[in-house]
């Protein structure tokens, strides 16, 4: 595979997940994607879209029950979701089934649609996968940027701060961090992976500094009388922001992997927020084989971590020359 073509299939699965992160609401919801109320049109599905979504809302719908309404019949309803179950939904005639024409990817022991959670875990995913990744970078590139420009003595003191860090098992850390945290919510779980993945990138980017600035230009800048903040941000960190971004595509992988590891285990996103790890632990705890509650959760985590993967290996090998020659 060229790196064109990984580049491009990554970036097609990457958009594909964040497609349906952004749609989850559209494509899984108890309220339908068009109803008539009142002799009115609306769009009860598009309610918590910002700006518009209470514009397009039926009359008395922050308090309608679609699902009784639906049951009981009719009631103006133009439209349902592909999947017409919320991630919380429960239904007490079709607990623990498997794949039928009702519930697609079948049921979990609590009657809850195994693919209504599945389409809201993406957004659990990426959101967390996201917001960790991106204070890691910041954390790992202000470490890294104080290292590699301070004195011998500052170098010295966050070199072994990252030693340690790096030291502890990455998923051990991350769990004693959120078992620590007086309240845990989905921003514990955020900072808590970020506090893990910082190491790496602090590491590549106090190379860089130490690299950089004894070359001609850093030298040619200083010269000229730039201070260190100005060789950091509008030099040092130009030329090393195309690992920085493989960095992070890596790191984004890795930590949806991490959240659906500490779901699995019971210390990821609090219930009753649908994520992939646990619906996993949710088969896990089955004496009776749930072959449903593996598969389909396995498969989104699958393509979701290939994804960004091969947009990771396609963009560093599309960049590095040697590649890109012998290619």
């Amino acid at each position: 595979m060229t790196p064109r073509q990984s580049l491009s299939r990554g970036l097609l699965l990457s958009c594909l997940a964040l497609l349906v992160a952004l749609l989850a609401p559209l494509l899984a919801g108890e309220a339908p994607l068009a109803a008539r109320r009142e002799g009115s049109l609306c769009f009860p599905a598009l309610r918590s879209v910002p700006l518009l979504g209470r514009s397009l809302d039926c009359p008395g719908g922050a308090t309608l029950d679609w699902p009784r309404i639906r049951k009981v019949g009719g009631g103006g309803i133009l439209l349902d979701p592909p999947v017409p179950y919320g991630p919380g939904t429960s239904d007490l005639d079709s607990l623990f089934r498997p794949p039928s024409r009702s519930h697609w990817m079948g049921t979990d022991s609590l009657g809850r649609d195994v693919a209504a959670r599945l389409i809201h875990g993406f957004p659990v995913a990426l959101v967390v996968g996201g917001l960790a990744t991106l204070l890691a970078l910041l954390l790992g590139i202000s470490v890294g940027a104080a290292a590699g420009a301070g004195g011998k003595w500052l170098d010295l003191a966050l070199s072994r701060l990252i030693d340690l860090v790096a030291c502890f098992p990455t998923l051990i850390l991350a769990l004693a961090l959120v078992a620590a945290a007086p309240r845990p919510g989905l921003w514990v779980l955020v900072l808590s992976i970020a506090a893990t993945r910082w190491t790496g990138v602090a590491r590549f980017f106090r190379g860089e500094v130490l690299r950089q600035r004894g070359l001609a230009y850093c030298e040619a800048a200083r010269a000229a009388g730039a201070g260190r903040p100005y060789l950091l941000t509008r030099h040092i960190l130009p030329n090393a922001l195309s690992p920085i971004l493989v960095t992070a595509a890596f790191s984004v992988s890795s930590a949806v992997l991490l959240e659906a590891g500490m779901s699995f285990l019971g210390l990821g996103v609090p219930p009753p927020a649908p994520s992939w790890g646990s619906i996993l632990a949710e088969a896990q705890r089955q004496v009776v084989p749930a072959w449903w509650l593996v598969l389909f959760p396995s498969l989104a985590l699958f393509a979701t971590v290939l994804g960004c993967t091969l947009v990771a290996e396609g963009y560093r090998d599309s960049t590095d020359p040697r590649i890109t020659r012998v290619g």
